[in-house]
């Protein structure tokens, strides 16, 4: 980019920026609290601060599984699903399951035993799940911003790709409110990037400016290739070729390298891509031209790009993946819901 260009994006952005960053600063700051509905369920909140991925749903997945004996019931804002603004349990039975509860929330259904629910207004489902579930722990996806909502624990994602420099709100850079929002979160947990590196760095930052702040790392595990919920063993022959629709494709791109180092990555797509038929027919022709004869996607992707290679007889995997965290951190979460007044 020319020195002429950016100088331009700075002097329309930089203000919009700088408006952006004192709106949402106000806005947390002044909020009408006592607008703020009782809520007679624990809520955890698994949130972000930068916009795009930092890991959000996989944390939401490993609390579920951590925390069965809490009864977790998931929601969350169900993005680009036609449900969403009405509200509605995920059923799983839908066969038009990512097109009605959009593809984060169909995954984490499919993927958990969990009642899944999506609602742009979140506070009202949580209001109706307390009737349903009157003991159960709702675990929010997504609602650190919902300043409507009462949190009794707030953890925010943070990918340790991101620059501690880059800290502009947007639309000049990727913050959705200034790094200050982080002193009403209970807990930092850095997620892996594609690069490997950065966690020491968002960690001596944080310790310093946030020193109340808890910090926890977690850790990406590959589990292997899925189809169909039954795992894919890959044999000598077989040629991997990829292709994704996530935030960052670069951790996925870099997990199925380090899976099979031989794969060739075809294309990435935008965040929650909404994949037609042409889109999948050019992957399909970048595989042939790779002589590729395994497909490889991420979960969230399978499930929209699988009805095109079921019927064009063209296996499909998913690479699944999730979080590790020590028991350090499971033990502070169950602490922290110990000591919530619900």
């Amino acid at each position: 980019m020319s020195a002429r260009i950016t100088q331009f994006f700075w002097i329309i952005f930089f203000p919009l920026s700088c408006l952006w960053a004192l709106a949402t600063h106000l806005r947390r700051k002044f909020y009408p609290y006592f607008l703020n509905k009782k809520i007679n369920i624990k809520v955890v909140c698994v949130g972000n601060i930068h916009s795009g991925g930092s890991g959000k749903t996989p944390l939401v997945k490993a609390i579920n599984d951590h925390l069965k004996d809490l009864s977790p019931v998931i929601v969350s804002r169900g993005y680009k699903g036609k449900l969403s603004s009405t509200g509605s349990r995920v059923e799983r039975e839908n066969k038009q399951g990512v097109e009605c509860y959009g593809d984060e929330s169909w995954m984490l259904a499919n993927q958990t035993d969990a009642p899944v629910f999506i609602a742009q207004d979140r506070l009202s489902m949580i209001k109706k799940v307390e009737l349903s579930y009157p003991k159960c722990l709702v675990v929010l996806d997504d609602g650190f911003q919902r300043l409507s909502v009462s949190k009794d624990i707030s953890l925010i994602c943070i990918n340790t790709d991101k620059k501690i420099e880059d800290n502009f709100c947007l639309p000049l850079g990727e913050l959705r409110e200034p790094l200050s929002a982080l002193r009403h979160a209970d807990a930092v947990v850095l997620t892996p990037g594609a690069n490997g590196g950065g966690a020491d760095v968002w960690r001596t930052f944080l310790e310093k400016a946030f020193p109340n702040l808890k910090i926890f790392q977690a850790e990406h595990k590959v589990l292997g290739l899925f189809y169909e919920q039954m795992e894919k063993k890959i044999e000598l022959h077989d040629r991997i070729v990829s292709f994704c629709g996530i935030a960052s494709p670069q951790r996925f791109t870099s997990a199925v390298q380090q899976l099979f180092p031989g794969s060739q990555h075809l294309q990435s797509f935008p965040d929650h891509h909404q994949y037609r038929d042409d889109d999948l027919q050019n992957v399909v022709e970048l595989g042939n031209k790779k002589n590729g004869n395994i497909y490889v996607t991420t979960d969230k992707d399978w499930a929209k790009a699988a009805p095109f290679f079921k019927i064009n007889q063209i296996p499909l995997f998913s690479l699944r993946t999730e979080y590790k965290l020590a028991q350090e951190f499971w033990s502070w979460l169950r602490v922290k819901i110990g000591e919530a007044k619900a």
